[in-house]
């Protein structure tokens, strides 16, 4: 597997763009769009949120589709409890672009973020579309990375290539997302944040949704910001086939190499995402092991990653490793405290549920200056393990959010 500059238009046969629309009071670009110059099999995950935007409702049912072609996305409007009007609305950004690129409006997949409870500007949308198709270039992914950005600082995009069948796979990627975010998305198989994935690979749709499946698991479902579940949070990928490899049919050496690939891709992304949480300054990756199961896990990292305490004090770099304790205890994970091993950094906090008599607070403090900081539970009872990412709580969160609607 190769790391390559890039981003969605990476792959083969994938071309993007992003323009003002005049949905965000800023004017800045809010309107962009992903389109695959042939038909391309596509898989969704959605957010778990019973409060779900129109566009998430939309694209559910366009996924029940054999094929998709586009994935249309505003941002500065969530779209979300507007009622049926919603729906008009995320069908008709759907169905103009469809008319516009000349295919099935079936064929597209829509895409909302921004602020909750007002209605969407499909007029301003309708008349943006000409210009945005006319657009689409595959020099343009990165304007698109940035085009979906709302409160976010920094445009993420990620790709990387991988061998299957003696073929190159191409697998590109952007995100957005820095508050509200606390994702807990399925597959239609089974603040919002944000995902596209695009892939020239040659794979079915079930494999495609199986390899989304295990991607999400243990990346962007194990992000937390602030640990408010988005009304919109979603993931796409498509997949083209324009890579010529031997299809993907089952789950062999060549679906493990690209669900790998796919994970690796997604992992960077979900980190980006932490790293970028609003007002953070640091990036927290909190690794759990000696797990007696994946679950348990995942549920402790998970847990941790939402303490408001913690964050907090990472915020301060103050080394309240007792933070970590509560929160692995409230996690509903049984466990024995009296086998738990804490660290802070390289630092060694907790051993066997008591402090550790090598334990140097200052030293504990220094690693919480760096820009990424990493904290370990070992519960020495299996041999599971999980990462979360998560990020610090600063002030400049409290600023955002008191006037994000203002």
């Amino acid at each position: 597997m190769i790391i390559i500059k890039g981003g969605v238009t990476s792959p083969k046969g994938f071309l993007a763009n992003g323009v003002k629309a005049g949905i965000k009071y800023s004017g800045r670009k809010d309107l962009a769009l992903i389109y695959s110059e042939v038909p391309a099999v596509a898989a969704g995950a959605f957010t778990t949120n019973r409060c779900q935007a129109s566009p998430v409702r939309i694209s559910r049912t366009h996924l029940k589709y054999r094929y998709h072609q586009a994935i249309i996305v505003n941002s500065g409007n969530a779209n979300c409890a507007n009622g049926r009007s919603g729906d008009r609305d995320a069908i008709a950004m759907a169905k103009n672009a469809a008319m516009a690129l000349g295919v099935n409006y079936t064929a597209l997949l829509v895409a909302s973020t921004g602020i909750i409870g007002r209605n969407l500007p499909i007029e301003k949308i309708i008349k943006a579309i000409p210009g945005l198709v006319s657009g689409l270039s595959e020099k343009n992914g990165s304007i698109f990375a940035e085009t979906i950005m709302t409160t976010d600082t920094r445009p993420k995009e990620f790709a990387v290539k991988v061998k299957a069948s003696g073929s190159v796979i191409t697998i590109g990627g952007a995100c957005k997302g820095v508050g509200m975010i606390y994702p807990d998305m399925k597959t239609e198989r089974h603040a919002t944040m944000l995902a596209f994935i695009t892939t020239d690979a040659a794979i079915s749709k079930n494999m495609l949704e199986a390899a989304l499946d295990e991607a999400i698991a243990d990346t962007f479902n194990m992000v937390s910001v602030d640990g408010d579940m988005s009304t919109n949070d979603s993931c796409f990928i498509m997949a083209n086939g324009l890579a010529g490899n031997k299809k993907i049919l089952s789950k062999g050496a060549d679906y493990r190499k690209f669900t790998d690939a796919l994970k690796f891709l997604a992992t960077e992304l979900a980190k980006m995402l932490a790293a970028d949480g609003e007002g953070a300054t640091k990036l927290v990756e909190i690794e759990v092991k000696g797990a007696r199961t994946a679950h348990d896990a995942k549920a402790i990292a998970r847990k941790i990653s939402t303490s408001n305490l913690l964050k907090c004090a990472i915020f301060g770099e103050d080394p309240n490793w007792g933070r970590v304790v509560a929160a692995a205890g409230a996690s509903g994970v049984r466990f024995d405290i009296d086998r738990m091993d804490i660290y802070l950094g390289p630092v060694k906090a907790l051993s066997n549920g008591a402090i550790s008599g090598s334990f140097d607070k200052e030293r504990a403090r220094k690693s919480l200056k760096d820009k990424k900081v990493n904290i370990t539970v070992d519960l020495k009872s299996g041999r599971l393990k999980a990462k979360a990412w998560t990020c610090d709580l600063s002030k400049e969160y409290v600023s955002i959010n008191s006037e994000y609607s203002t």
